[in-house]
């Protein structure tokens, strides 16, 4: 309801108040004569009847209550815990486990250190490869170093995103290889964002001050910071051609090689800016960004056939907690996994079609990892290439910021606040001033 209607739904209901106080008052009306009864008694004793009432409020209360319990037994298993939740009611796993749910099944599954709801997580030092179980980071590489506050990368060099739904065809002899991860679990020194997304960023801002009340937020002008990720290539069968992808924040992908591997070509395709790091000037590299070419998820956009659905969705597996909840009952996580399925089937089409080749083809995956190793783990380990001083080739964006922790911060905090204080005419805390006190 628009503000305006409020307004005058208000006014209406102040009409008739007024009203009402005003009307003048009515005189009583004269008492009538009392009717004779005739020595008829209209109102004898009503006769008590006890035992037969109880009787009959006893089944009426008994038909309500199996009315309600069949009807709550029926709820879905998250539905129960909501109402339950909102009235103080503690429900225990016999009522919530009514409705056809698995009795065993009292309690879903909760996440994990290395388990999600969308699947395994990696953090450093383990690394996760193909159909194995993860090795150590030590088992891979030597002379380990991984960023931190101080870590400064060399030079980004900006190379233009795809203007078309396409990537480039793999050469005869190159090896394609997958890698799918949602987010990157390593820190990046280096932001990147576009005019739109500082815009979105200053609004909302100037909103959480003058709708909401709050303070200015403090980290406010820290956006398109990027994460990343080490992927070792060990394989020397075949030139690669790498495939990296990710549905979370834009991630700088540190690609390793070990000796005699050769990386061809690497193609990026992500929901934000992203860039990638290699080690010969020889290899090529291409960038697809899914806002480039599919709007905003919703809830089933992905569900139908499109000519470049991008959005590099994982297939569900039947480790992930999510497909077990699913199972389970969990009304919440199967409508999660059918976004998950139905996106993974819509993405694999458009990937088929693109490259020739299905989109598990070559698969190392995870939902959040630090390391990533493509090929057999090394006889001898590899020494580590860390960020520091290495140049970034990044999909080209308005504002590509690196330095060390303080510098960005510095960096992108002067950007933003002269924005802001450009677009309010000042101080951003006087569209919110204090409230005055009266004497």
């Amino acid at each position: 309801m628009s503000e305006d209607q409020r307004q005058k739904d208000f006014a209406e209901r102040l009409k008739r108040i007024h009203g009402q106080q005003n009307e003048p008052e009515q005189a009583p009306e004269p008492a009538k004569p009392e009717r004779s009864s005739g020595g008829f008694d209209y109102n004898p004793p009503k006769e008590s009847h006890v035992v037969r009432n109880s009787f009959i409020w006893l089944a009426f209360l008994g038909l309500i209550g199996v009315g309600g319990y069949v009807a709550w037994s029926a709820l879905p298993r998250d539905m129960i815990e909501a109402v339950a939740g909102l009235a103080g009611i503690e429900v225990d796993a016999q009522q919530a486990t009514e409705a056809g749910e698995d009795p065993a099944a009292d309690i879903f599954l909760q996440e994990t250190e290395t388990m999600s709801i969308q699947g395994p997580i990696f953090a450093s030092p383990n690394v996760v490869q193909a159909g194995s179980a993860p090795v150590l980071l030590s088992d891979i590489a030597t002379g380990i170093e991984l960023t931190d506050d101080s870590t400064q990368i060399g030079q980004i060099l900006p190379f233009a995103r795809n203007a078309r739904c396409d990537l480039r065809q793999p050469l005869a002899g190159e090896t394609v290889s997958n890698v799918r991860i949602e987010n990157a679990l390593l820190s990046a020194p280096l932001q990147a964002f576009s005019d739109d997304q500082l815009i979105d960023r200053l609004v909302e801002n100037v909103e959480a001050v003058t709708q909401d009340g709050q303070d200015l937020p403090a980290d406010g002008h820290m956006i398109g910071l990027k994460d990343s990720i080490d992927v070792f290539v060990t394989d020397t069968s075949a030139p690669h051609y790498l495939v990296l992808q990710n549905m979370g924040p834009g991630v700088i992908w540190n690609v390793q090689t070990a000796p005699g591997t050769t990386v061809a070509h690497v193609a990026i395709i992500g929901s934000n800016y992203s860039g990638v790091i290699v080690q010969s000037q020889d290899t090529t590299v291409e960038g697809l960004l899914v806002g480039d070419f599919v709007e905003p998820y919703r809830f089933g956009d992905d569900s139908s056939a499109r000519s470049c659905m991008i959005r590099p969705w994982r297939n569900p597996q039947p480790d992930w907690i999510g497909v077990k909840n699913a199972q389970l009952g969990d009304t919440v996580a199967d409508n999660d996994m059918f976004a998950y399925s139905k996106g993974y089937e819509a993405y694999n089409r458009w990937y088929t079609g693109a490259l020739g080749i299905d989109a598990s083809t070559n698969l190392v995956t995870a939902r959040d990892a630090a390391h990533v190793l493509v090929g057999p783990v090394p006889t001898a380990p590899l020494q580590y290439q860390s960020l520091e001083g290495q140049d970034v080739r990044l999909m080209e964006t308005d504002h590509m910021l690196t330095g060390n922790a303080a510098t960005l911060d510095n960096l992108s905090k002067n950007l933003h606040d002269s924005l802001l204080q450009a677009a309010v005419g000042g101080d951003v805390r006087l569209l919110n001033p204090a409230t005055l006190e009266r004497n």
